[in-house]
C-alpha cells in the first residue's frame, strides 16, 4: 500500500547524453537475444548501497515515507510510524572496497530500521518508494540480508495499487536454525476481497529457502512478462505464477515492519533490528511516452548487436565469501556507452570518487549553471 511520498526532487535526474555507437541503445536482455526465450527491456534503475553514503537517499532515486496507522488500519495489536530517519545508509569506508569495515558498524549497505521501544501502541518502522513509477515488465533485482530479530515482516515489492502488487515477503518468525522462507505474493482483486488477504489465494507460495535469510546476503529476483511471474534466489528459479497478472505500471518498494499480529509479522522486537539492502537492480519496460520516445531515438531500428545482455547472480553476494564476495556488475559503472539515454541516479557521495562527466552528473548541472551564467553576463 503506497502513502504520501516525503522527499525532495532529486537532483541527480539526468540522463546521460547519446553517443554514437552506444553498446546498449537498444536494451537489455534476459538470455542471449539468439535465444528463443530471451526478453529485451528499455529502461533500467541501479543502486549501489553498499558504496552509497548520503544524508538524503532521494538522490539516489527513493523517497523514504512518513505516516502512521493505527492499530485498526494495520490489522493488528500495534499501529505502524513509519518514520524518514529508520533509512539509513552505511557504506564502506573505503570506497573501492567490497568488504571490510562500514562507516557506521555492522553490515554495509542501506538500512531500513524497526526499534524496539514501540511503549506508545506504534512500532517505529522504515519504508521507501522509487521516484520513478513507470515500470511495467522486467527484472528485478535485490540483494538483502534480513532481521535477525524475530517479530518483524521485511519486503521487496514492485506496487500499481492494492490489487496490482508483485511481493516478495520475509518474515523473520519463519527462521530456523538452519534454514527460512521467502513468501511470494500477488495482490489481487481477489486478495481485495478477502480483506486484503492473499494467503487463501492461489497467488500466494511460502517457498522454503535452505539458509537462514538473515545470516548472508543473497539476490531475490522477480521476472515479470505478460504471461508469468518467475521468482529467483541466487539465479536459481524457485517457483512462478500466471493467473491475475498485473498490467499497468508501477514503482518499486521496500519496507520492514512490524504490528504484533500473530499470524503475520509477529513481535514485535524487544531492540531495533535493520533489514539491509546491498544493491538493487531494475531492467524494465517504461510506460513514460517520453521515455519511449528517447529509447525510440537511440533505437530507431532494432539491433540486437546493441543490446546488451544482464549478467547473472548465481551465488550469495556476500562479502564473507572474500574481498570480491559482494561485487556484482553494473552497468552504471561501466562507461556511458553501456547507459545511453538512461536516467542516472547519485551512485556515491565518496569525495573524489567522481571522476568523469560520466561518473558524475552534477558536473553537467554545473556546466549548464555556467553556460547559462554567461549567457546572461553577455
Amino acid at each position: 500500500m503506497l502513502h504520501r511520498a516525503v522527499g525532495a526532487v532529486p537532483w541527480l535526474l539526468l540522463a546521460v547524453p547519446r553517443l554514437a555507437n552506444a553498446a546498449c541503445e537498444c536494451g537489455y536482455s534476459l538470455n542471449k537475444t539468439t535465444d528463443a526465450d530471451h526478453a529485451v527491456f528499455t529502461d533500467l534503475m541501479e543502486n549501489d548501497f553498499l558504496h552509497t553514503s548520503l544524508d538524503n537517499v532521494t538522490e539516489a532515486g527513493w523517497r523514504p515515507q512518513q505516516y502512521n496507522m493505527s492499530s485498526e488500519a494495520s490489522r493488528g495489536p500495534f499501529g505502524k510510524n513509519f518514520s524518514i530517519p529508520n533509512v539509513e545508509t552505511n557504506a564502506f569506508k573505503q570506497a573501492d572496497a567490497w568488504s571490510g569495515e562500514s562507516e557506521k558498524g555492522g553490515d554495509a549497505g542501506l538500512k531500513l530500521w524497526v526499534r524496539g521501544d514501540h511503549s506508545r501502541g506504534f512500532v517505529n518502522s522504515a519504508e521507501m518508494a522509487s521516484v520513478r513509477d513507470d515500470a511495467a515488465y522486467g527484472s528485478f533485482r535485490v540483494g538483502l540480508k534480513l532481521s535477525a530479530q524475530s517479530g518483524t515482516c521485511g519486503a521487496f515489492f514492485w506496487y500499481h495499487n492494492n490489487s496490482q502488487e508483485i511481493d516478495m515477503e520475509f518474515l523473520s518468525k519463519q527462521f530456523n536454525q538452519s534454514q527460512g522462507t521467502v513468501n511470494l505474493v500477488l495482490q489481487t482483486p481477489e486478495s481485495v476481497e478477502k480483506n486484503y488477504d492473499a494467503s487463501n489465494t492461489s497467488e500466494f507460495k511460502v517457498q522454503a529457502l535452505p539458509f537462514r535469510p538473515d545470516e548472508k546476503f543473497h539476490e531475490y529476483r522477480f521476472d515479470w512478462s505478460p504471461g508469468r511471474v518467475a521468482f529467483y534466489v541466487d539465479g536459481t528459479f524457485h517457483y512462478e505464477m500466471t493467473n491475475n497478472l498485473p498490467t499497468q505500471g508501477g514503482r518499486f518498494l521496500f519496507n520492514h515492519w512490524s504490528n504484533g499480529d500473530p499470524l503475520w509479522s509477529a513481535g514485535p522486537p524487544g531492540a531495533d533490528t535493520a533489514m539491509t539492502i546491498s544493491y538493487m537492480k531494475s531492467y524494465f519496460n517504461s510506460t513514460d511516452p517520453a521515455r519511449h520516445d528517447v529509447h525510440k531515438g537511440r533505437c530507431p531500428t532494432y539491433d540486437p548487436a546493441k543490446v546488451c545482455a544482464i549478467p547473472e547472480q548465481t551465488k550469495a553476494p556476500d562479502p564473507s565469501e572474500g574481498p570480491d564476495g559482494a561485487k556484482t556488475y553494473f552497468f552504471t559503472k561501466d562507461g556511458p556507452d553501456k547507459v545511453p539515454g538512461q536516467i542516472v541516479y547519485r551512485q556515491t557521495s565518496y569525495e573524489g570518487a567522481a571522476t568523469s562527466l560520466f561518473a558524475s552528473p552534477s558536473i553537467y548541472l554545473s556546466l549548464l549553471v555556467t553556460f547559462f551564467s554567461c549567457i546572461i553576463v553577455i
